[in-house]
Order: structure tokens, then C-alpha cells, then sequence
């Protein structure tokens, strides 16, 4: 019985379990039950120094050679451009002739690109790898990637990162220093950019340019056209040194003219020799106009510059000028600011007169003229109607105080009018320069006599206490002379103007200053000398007593070979001026010839020969 039970109750327990129903089995969609063969591949990173590397190439620390070093200036982290920026300088200062010579091209294009990169180290160390790159490189071999060099720095010089736009200058400092003759060839590419950087354009009713301020700068609006006008100093010097180099070819390479008729077959192109490019017309013989036009389309070019650029320059320089009443024989004391933004105003205006002065006579306008008539009277009134300037300087001194024991500092204004030497001669020369112009008729310009006379007292001042410290200061202080009396005297004479005191002072100077002043000043008097138009000055008392002891100089036991040749031309054309003192020393000068030391001579022997053969002219004796 109880195995029976036990029967029923496991039946029970089955039949009260939920029973589930089988279902019919389904295939699976078609498709899905293909095996997939596609795997992924993952690169397997070899460390650098595990790398097998040519012997022969070069590499840098962490083995990159110059192509990895490149790919790695574009990189998106500004570390690893930065690192490599820095590898590439390491490489070019060791290996710079071998990588230039093989991948020039590719080192400049990655490395101007830098130039507009938005991290400050990273665009001063890629200005310091281009220094390495143009350094070795000659202007003639940079000629066909000038684009390149052009294009990146007017992006930087125009680009909206006020930063970039700043290190621009550094950028502009290192092309100066390496290619400036492309520089100054490209110069109307560059040259609004300048006015880009401290101006803007007027409204359409209102034509010119009117300066801007620079909110979002740490420098201030006067530091920063300071900045910029030093550099536009730089590119009109590039200029002018171009146009001079320009003038140096013509003039000594001859051009060969060949004449061609019909039994001309053919021109020997390839050849040796310089020819000369003649366009020929028909109708009118004239060769010269095609050539005249070119130049004056520069001309044209240059003058539409000038026009924007000389009014901003004197606003710049209202701004920081000190509106004070000016007092005679008082310098107008101005900041350092000040100083030097006159500093460069000064040498941009000297160097557009030298470039007017070149280009003039290639020009359908008359240019001076034309930059006389437009500027004087803005240049007088901004400018020279305070003049001279003196730079404001604080010197301390301690004096005793009310209470014992203690001393309290007095400050007191240090006028130190040689400070501001340099700048009160540009401004001296520029308007010298002024009154040399005259129209093409034959009227005399009328000369302000005022500001001539504090001209004309300034340099007798300067000529009669003149320091022997500032020899560098010379040149601009024989470059106003030597205008006041090769190119202004006549009109300035016309003008009842005498310059009689001036030239007595540079006389004196001739003689007594130092041997660096001396020379210059002679080189002066012996252009003027040898200048046959300038009656004036012949006619002066102290032009003729210097002239009459010229026989000295050959007393003396050196003497210069370029002073030898003078004497000699003088000799011919002042005979009766110089031969009292010749008599009175024939003898002594002979003996002296013999032993004296003649500087830049290639023969002394003929120089001495020279000086014998001075008397000719009074006894008929020729030495041999």
C-alpha cells in the first residue's frame, strides 16, 4: 500500500506541472549564416631608436631626419611643433650647407608658414630657423622663392591676430637683415601694409587716411607707431640703396648698341657681352620713351604713397609734441617718446628726398617740386616751427633736508640739447633741401629769412663746439652741408642771405678738429672748389684764404693720395690764389716729397712725382 501511494503522488505532481508546447523550428534568414572572413589591422609602432637609419643621413637627437622634423610642424599639438621647431634649429646650425643645398625650398616653406602660428615661442623660434636659412643664401638665389618670403609676411603684417600682427615687425627684421635688395624690389607689394598698421581708411566722402588707436595692445599708441615707422625707416632705406646699386650697374657696365640691317642674319645672344634693349619706331626717332615710362610709372607710384603716408606723420607726431611757447636760443625739451618717434619721422622724410632725387628725372612731373609745394608748409609748422629740440632728462640730487639727519631728492630737468643732435640736423637738412627747390621759370623762390637765420646759427654753434665724441653724428653734419652749399647756396645768396660766417666755420673746423672731421670737411670745400658754378662762394675771403694754405698740407709727413690730386686741380684753375705760397716754400716742399708717406696711394713713387711736378706751372721744370 505504501508503494502505491507513493505512485499516485508523483502522477499528481506531474499533471499539475505546466506543460509547454513545442513550437516548429526556423531557418535562419539567408545571409546570416555565411561565416564573415574581415579582420582589422592595427599598426605595430617601432620605437625611433630602433629604426635602421642610412649612415649618411642627417638626424637629430631623437633620430628624426628633416622630412619627419617637417610633417611634424603642421602637428595639431603645439608641443610637438614647438620641439620640432627647435630640432630643425639644432640641425641647421651644425649641418646648414648640406640641408639647404638639398632641401632648401621644402626648410622655408614649413618654416614661414610658423610666422602665423598662434603660439608666441613657437613664431620667435621659427624666426630664429629662418635667420639660419637666409643667412648663407644670396639674394640671387632667393629670387625664385621671393613669393613665398612676400606672401607670408603681408599675411602677418595684415593678419587679425594682434599678436601675430606685432611679431610681423620681428619678421620684417630678419628679411631686412637678409634680402633686402627683394625687399625693396617688391616694395609696392609691402609698402600700404605700413599705413595698414597704424591707419585706416577715411569714409568714401572723405579720401586719406586717419590714424587708429591700438585698444587691445600692451604697447601704447605711440610705442607702436614708433615700431612701425622704424621699420618703414628700413624699407625706404632698402629702396634707395637699390635705386644707388641701380645707378653703380648702368653706369659701369657699357651697353653695346648693334646696328641691324638686312644683311644682319641673326644676333649673337649667348655671348659675353651687355646689349643694349632699343625699341624702335617708325615714325618718330625716339628710343628713350618706352624706358622713361617705365620709370615714371614708379615714380607715379611712389608719389601716391608719399601723399597718404606724410600727413599721418605729422598728426603722429602733434599727438606727443609739447604745446609750448618757444623761446630763441631755448630748446623745446620732448620725452623719449617723443625723441624717438622725431627720430624716425626725421630719417623717413630724409630718405624720400633721396629717393625724389633719384627719380625726378626720370619723371614727367616735376617731383621736388611737386613734394615742395604739397608739404613745406606742413613740414615748417609741424615740425621745424620748434626747433631746435632737446630731450627731457631727470637727473637726481640730494640736498639737505629741514629735519637733521634725514636728505629728501630734488629733481631738476637735465636740457641736454646734444641729445637731440642727430635729429635737429635731419630737420636742418630736410628744409635746406626745401629751399633748394625752384620751379622750372626763372622766378627766385622766396626764402623764409627766419627760419634760415636759425638754421644757419644753429650750425655755426654746432661747427664752432663741435664734440669729438659724436663722430657718428659726422655724416649727417657733412650731408646738411654739403646741400646749404652744393645745391641751396645760389638761391639762398639770391635771397640776400650770406653764408660767409658758415663757411668760415667749416674752415676753422677744417683745421682744427679731428682728423675724421677734417676729412670730410675737406672732401666739402674741394667739391665746391672744383664746382664752377658756385660764384658765390669763390668770391668769399675765407674760401680764398683756405685755399691759400693748401701748400702746407704738403709740409706735413703723411698726406692723403685723393688731397694730392686736389691740389693739383687747384693749382690749374687758382694759380694766382696759391702761388705766393708755392714760391715762398718750393724748396722745402721738394725735399719733403721725397720722404713723405702718401695713404691710398698704388704708387707713391708717381705721387710724389705729382707734387714735384706743381711748380711746372711756375718754373717750366718737369720731374721725372
Amino acid at each position: 500500500m505504501g508503494k502505491g501511494n507513493k505512485h499516485m503522488k508523483r502522477l499528481k505532481s506531474e499533471k499539475a506541472k505546466v506543460k509547454l508546447k513545442a513550437k516548429k523550428t526556423k531557418n535562419l534568414p539567408k545571409g546570416l549564416n555565411v561565416t564573415d572572413p574581415s579582420f582589422k589591422v592595427k599598426k605595430i609602432v617601432i620605437r625611433e631608436q630602433l629604426k635602421q637609419r642610412d649612415e649618411t643621413e642627417i638626424l637629430s637627437k631623437r633620430k628624426l631626419n628633416v622630412k619627419e622634423l617637417l610633417s611634424r610642424l603642421q602637428h595639431h599639438n603645439s608641443t610637438v611643433r614647438q620641439d620640432a621647431v627647435k630640432e630643425l634649429k639644432e640641425l641647421l646650425s651644425e649641418h646648414s650647407l648640406k640641408l639647404l643645398s638639398s632641401q632648401f625650398g621644402i626648410l622655408l616653406q614649413g618654416i614661414c608658414a610658423l610666422s602665423l602660428d598662434k603660439e608666441k615661442d613657437i613664431r620667435h623660434d621659427s624666426l630664429k630657423v629662418l635667420s639660419l636659412i637666409l643667412g648663407p643664401i644670396s639674394n640671387d638665389q632667393l629670387n625664385p622663392y621671393c613669393d613665398v618670403l612676400i606672401s607670408y609676411l603681408r599675411c602677418a603684417m595684415t593678419h587679425i591676430d594682434p599678436r601675430i600682427k606685432e611679431d610681423s615687425l620681428l619678421f620684417w627684421d630678419v628679411l631686412v637683415q637678409n634680402c633686402s635688395t627683394i625687399l625693396a624690389r617688391n616694395s609696392y607689394k609691402i609698402l600700404p601694409n605700413f599705413l595698414d598698421m597704424i591707419s585706416r581708411l577715411h569714409t568714401e566722402i572723405r579720401p586719406g587716411r586717419q590714424l587708429v588707436t591700438t585698444l587691445n595692445s600692451k604697447n601704447t599708441n605711440v610705442r607702436w607707431r614708433i615700431r612701425v615707422l622704424e621699420r618703414l625707416a628700413t624699407m625706404f632705406s632698402s629702396i634707395v640703396n637699390f635705386f644707388k646699386s641701380q645707378q653703380t650697374v648702368n653706369s659701369n657696365v657699357p651697353a653695346q648698341v648693334i646696328h641691324v640691317d638686312k644683311t644682319t642674319g641673326y644676333i649673337p645672344i649667348y655671348m659675353n657681352a651687355n646689349f643694349q634693349h632699343c625699341d624702335i619706331d617708325f615714325e618718330q626717332d625716339d628710343n628713350s620713351k618706352e624706358n622713361t615710362a617705365e620709370t615714371s610709372l614708379e615714380a607715379e607710384e611712389l608719389m601716391k604713397y608719399i601723399e597718404l603716408l606724410m600727413p599721418l606723420i605729422f598728426d603722429s607726431w602733434i599727438e606727443v609734441c609739447p604745446d609750448e611757447k618757444h623761446t630763441d636760443n631755448s630748446a623745446l625739451l620732448i620725452s623719449t617718446e617723443a625723441s624717438e618717434l622725431l627720430k624716425s619721422i626725421v630719417e623717413i622724410i630724409q630718405l624720400i628726398t633721396e629717393c625724389i632725387d633719384i627719380l625726378h628725372t626720370e619723371c614727367d612731373v616735376n617731383m621736388k617740386f611737386w613734394f615742395k609745394s604739397n608739404f613745406q608748409n606742413n613740414y615748417v609748422k609741424s615740425l621745424l616751427s620748434k626747433f631746435p629740440y632737446g630731450k627731457l632728462g631727470i637727473t637726481r640730487r640730494y640736498v639737505p633736508s629741514v629735519r637733521k639727519g634725514k636728505r629728501q631728492a630734488d629733481f631738476s630737468l637735465d636740457e641736454s640739447q646734444d641729445s637731440c643732435l642727430e635729429y635737429n640736423l635731419g630737420l636742418c637738412q630736410i628744409y635746406v633741401w626745401f629751399t633748394s627747390i625752384h620751379s622750372n621759370d626763372k622766378t627766385v623762390a622766396r626764402l623764409n629769412k627766419n627760419y634760415c637765420t636759425s638754421v644757419i646759427k644753429y650750425l655755426n654753434k654746432k661747427l664752432e663746439n663741435w664734440p669729438s665724441v659724436n663722430n657718428t653724428v659726422l655724416p649727417l653734419l657733412t650731408k646738411v652741408l654739403r646741400t646749404l652749399f652744393l645745391k641751396a647756396s645760389k638761391i639762398w645768396y639770391k635771397n640776400h642771405l650770406d653764408l660767409n660766417e658758415t663757411l668760415q666755420s667749416v674752415v676753422n673746423a677744417c683745421c682744427n678738429q679731428s682728423k675724421d672731421m677734417q676729412l670730410q670737411l675737406f672732401s666739402l670745400i674741394s667739391d665746391i672748389m672744383l664746382d664752377h658754378t658756385l660764384h658765390e662762394l669763390h668770391r668769399e675771403i675765407a674760401f680764398k684764404d683756405f685755399i691759400s694754405t693748401l701748400p702746407n698740407l704738403l709740409l706735413k709727413p703723411k698726406i692723403h693720395e685723393n688731397t694730392v690730386q686736389i691740389i693739383n686741380k687747384i693749382v690749374l684753375r687758382y694759380r694766382d690764389w696759391i702761388q705766393q705760397e708755392l714760391v715762398a716754400n718750393q724748396n722745402d716742399i721738394i725735399e719733403n716729397a721725397k720722404k713723405i708717406q702718401i695713404m691710398g696711394s698704388d704708387d707713391e713713387n708717381q705721387s710724389r712725382l705729382m707734387i714735384c711736378n706743381l711748380f711746372y706751372f711756375l718754373d717750366g721744370q718737369i720731374f721725372y
